[in-house]
């Protein structure tokens, strides 16, 4: 059965075909996942249970994935979601520290925890900029100027374009849908906070 692509494996699963899918799967995948995960957390007993709480609810919520073709794409989704959870915890926990009357120790983690807030930072900022690729031209030209400096007025992308600000405004809304759809599609729950 080691033979079998993802998505068979996924209808085997789900089909209740074969019960041994989805260890398959699971033992295809934890190798990637632990790695995944220490490179982020740099702790392997923390690394390990990421894995886990990934596998969870990958088993909770199979009949969910759309298409067991992007099987893959969709599990590790699920673990960018995981990890981000994981330092967002990590965070309201040393924020209630500081406001328990130890602020140095806060101050001492912000200086080790924001390299890892950057590197999740810059791998999702990495995955916009492939998606702003996509954009036909004039839609491109200004979300990227918008991206590069989000405080920009419209007034003044319109000007540096040389086009009107109401067709600036109706560019930024269809680039941002059109954004928004391939995330949703291609990346689900991972970017729910950017736009």
């Amino acid at each position: 059965m080691d033979e079998f692509r993802d998505d068979e494996l996924v209808h085997q699963n789900l089909d209740g075909a074969d019960e041994g899918a989805f260890e398959i799967l699971y033992h295809r995948y934890e190798g990637p996942l632990l790695s995944f995960f220490y490179r982020r957390v740099n702790n392997w007993e923390t690394a390990q249970d990421l894995v886990q709480e990934t596998f969870i609810k990958v088993h909770q919520n199979l009949e969910n994935l759309k298409n067991p073709k992007s099987f893959s794409s969709w599990l590790f989704s699920i673990a960018y979601q995981l990890v981000a959870a994981h330092f967002r915890e990590a965070e309201r926990k040393m924020e209630s520290v500081s406001v328990d009357g130890n602020p140095e120790a806060h101050l001492v983690d912000l200086e080790h925890r924001s390299p890892i807030y950057r590197i999740i930072g810059k791998e999702q900022m990495e995955i916009v900029r492939s998606l702003v690729k996509r954009l036909p031209k004039s839609e491109q030209e200004v979300f990227e100027l918008k991206l590069a400096n989000p405080k920009m007025m419209f007034a003044e992308i319109a000007d540096r374009l040389n086009i009107a600000v109401s067709a600036t405004k109706v560019r930024m809304y269809r680039a941002k849908k059109r954004i928004v759809g391939w995330m949703k599609s291609e990346y689900p729950d991972e970017f729910d906070q950017i736009f």
